[in-house]
């Protein structure tokens, strides 16, 4: 048996490993050839034959043989038209460290940043408040330089008001919260019985 797997594979390189695998497990008993179909189908591109390697070492393009491979790529992208590319430049001209909305300051937030620049005015500058508050330079330029002071009535009326607004606000998420999670119970309910009922 040893000879002729020898034979076999000195006449054809190929052919050699399929008649040795063919040959060993045909004699060997109770190790009969099983197709188990555990491998896919070999793509058409990747099986060459003789006839093919003839026809490549002819004068014939990739394109023109039946087994070219197409190389598929994504699309490209459509070019940025040139009003956005303008506007994009014009926002990193005006606002070089990025885009960022005015900031409503409470009046605890005001008074605290008018105590700052009070204790220490060479440390706590105009630049250095504005960027610890997130505020623009100009609003708290406009809070130091204002000297408006509500009363006590005023300011008991305002922070009245403002514990309203965030009452209010809690409640209303509040609310929201117990809404989503009622929702959540009865579906999970409905689900329940769904399942009961196919048992």
């Amino acid at each position: 048996m040893f000879a002729a797997i020898t034979r076999a594979s000195t006449s054809r390189p190929r052919a050699a490993a399929g008649q040795a695998f063919l040959a060993l497990y045909s004699t060997v008993t109770g190790l009969a050839r099983t197709n188990w179909r555990t491998s896919g189908k070999t793509p058409q591109s990747l099986i060459t034959t003789e006839e093919d390697s003839a026809d490549t070492d002819s004068s014939s393009t990739p394109s023109d043989s039946p087994h070219a491979v197409s190389h598929r790529r994504a699309p490209s992208k459509p070019p940025t038209p040139h009003q956005y590319k303008a506007h994009k430049l014009a926002m990193k001209e005006r606002f070089p460290e990025g885009w960022s909305p005015p900031r409503r300051l409470s009046r605890a937030a005001m008074e605290g940043l008018r105590w700052l620049h009070a204790q220490d005015p060479e440390t706590c500058t105009t630049p250095m408040l504005a960027q610890k508050f997130r505020i623009s330079p100009e609003a708290v330029r406009r809070i130091l330089k204002s000297k408006w002071e509500p009363s006590k009535e005023e300011r008991e009326r305002l922070l009245q008001k403002e514990r309203v607004r965030r009452d209010e606000w809690i409640a209303k998420k509040r609310e929201e919260e117990n809404q989503t999670q009622t929702q959540l119970l009865m579906e999970r309910e409905q689900g329940r019985k769904g399942l009961r009922t196919l048992a």
